[in-house]
């Protein structure tokens, strides 16, 4: 009998244990595409080819997050600072972030000479004398290598991780018009052009070699801004004027995925989606919206997609310009990016739930009004751009502002 009740007990205590441990064991969130994680962008090149800097401004490259669990639960909103130093200026400073293993963020220019540094270990910027121009977005790629996608350069920027240094690599005969760029298959970064007619630009990692080509055009007006890959190397591509959803395969096929068109809830020369983001967990690709009124999903396992509708009381608030790009969190949610509002959306990848918060207050820093405390002279030029997450902070591209942000995540 003692035998007996001396089994009873050890068989509670283990069903105990395993019911108290069962909540720490569910599966999380694993967030592929291009954001910075604690690890160095060493260990980072290994999973390049789920980056999706057609972030066009949005870098990310992670690693899983325990961050956000499988519970339907919602996380607590990041918090907002400023950080040290300030570059002045009426005008858009930069679309582009890089980062390297000495935990400095590289941010060259868009319309005018820049190459702004954001030291990741005293959160301080500062602006360097040597300039570069015309760049936008980034491609964190598997050579070792994070380019800057020319728009207006007809050269692409390289930083070598390793070392810091930025180099200009091998000429366009022309600017290409490209706004963002992702890894697909064989170390091949493909390029959408932001132009009516659109083509795709290619540099061969491995090689160095360049081209170009005409694919299937999306719609009357050509321009893509926005590109993601998934882990087998096949590239996708939200439009941003078109209707159609562009894909070149792992063996470099180009075709227009089958649907019904896409309108992100408006027409005409609105931008419907800057950037896409893949996201590991659901092996799905997401597109957040510019001046759209939808979130475009497209389903990596058939290449289905669907558009769901942002908030009916956020979009009564939200300006026109809702968002750059957007970014793959820590906590695992992804974030719209500042543009020319203050307020921010964001959308759980499981469940497709979409909450927002106004982060006015913490723009104004205890002036009177946003202007003053952020340094922007016109919403024109953004609040923000593109992305970069470093463990469970977001560092946000210096745009119109004087002043440049970081969210805060906790775990």
């Amino acid at each position: 009998m003692k035998n007996r009740r001396h089994w009873e007990m050890l068989l509670l205590i283990l069903i105990g244990i395993l019911i108290h441990s069962e909540s720490a064991s569910w599966p999380y969130f694993e967030r592929l595409s291009n954001i910075q994680p604690q690890f160095s962008p060493t260990d980072l090149a290994r999973d390049a080819r789920a980056d999706s800097v057609g972030y066009s401004g949005a870098e990310t490259n992670s690693e899983p997050s325990d961050g956000f669990f499988l519970d339907g639960s919602s996380p607590p909103w990041p918090s907002f600072k400023y950080l040290k130093g300030e570059v002045v200026g009426n005008l858009t400073k930069t679309r582009t972030m890089a980062l390297d293993e000495q935990g400095v963020i590289h941010s060259l220019g868009y319309k005018s000479d820049m190459h702004i540094k954001t030291d990741v270990r005293e959160d301080s910027i500062e602006r360097i004398a040597q300039g570069y121009k015309g760049f936008i977005g980034n491609v964190v790629a598997s050579d070792g290598y994070t380019y800057f996608l020319p728009a207006y350069s007809d050269s692409m920027g390289k930083l070598k991780r390793s070392t810091g240094e930025i180099t200009l690599g091998k000429k366009f005969p022309s600017c290409p018009q490209v706004r963002s760029g992702a890894e697909g298959a064989n170390g091949i970064i493909y390029m959408p052009t932001y132009t009516k007619t659109l083509k795709i630009y290619t540099l061969d990692t491995k090689t160095g070699q360049t081209g170009s080509f005409t694919p299937p055009q999306p719609g009357s007006f050509g321009h893509v801004w926005g590109a993601a890959a998934d882990p087998a190397g096949n590239v996708y591509m939200p439009p941003a004027l078109g209707n159609k959803i562009l894909k070149i395969d792992k063996n470099g096929t180009s075709f227009l995925l089958e649907g019904k068109p896409v309108t992100s809830g408006t027409s005409g020369l609105n931008v419907k989606y800057v950037g896409a983001t893949y996201v590991g967990s659901v092996n799905k690709v997401f597109c957040l919206p510019r001046t759209g009124k939808k979130i475009l999903i497209i389903n990596c396992d058939d290449d289905s997609y669907e558009e769901i509708d942002l908030p009916a009381d956020y979009l009564k608030v939200a300006n026109k310009n809702k968002n750059f790009h957007g970014f793959l969190a820590p906590d695992g949610w992804l974030y719209s990016a500042f543009w020319g509002d203050t307020k921010c959306f964001r959308v759980n990848p499981l469940t497709q739930e979409i909450q927002w918060k106004d982060y006015e207050h913490e723009f104004m820093d205890g002036h009177p009004t946003v202007k003053e405390g952020s340094g922007i002279m016109s919403l024109g030029t953004g609040y923000s751009t593109c992305a970069l997450t470093n463990g469970n902070d977001v560092y946000l591209g210096l745009a119109g502002t004087s002043r440049a942000i970081k969210l805060e995540f906790k775990r």
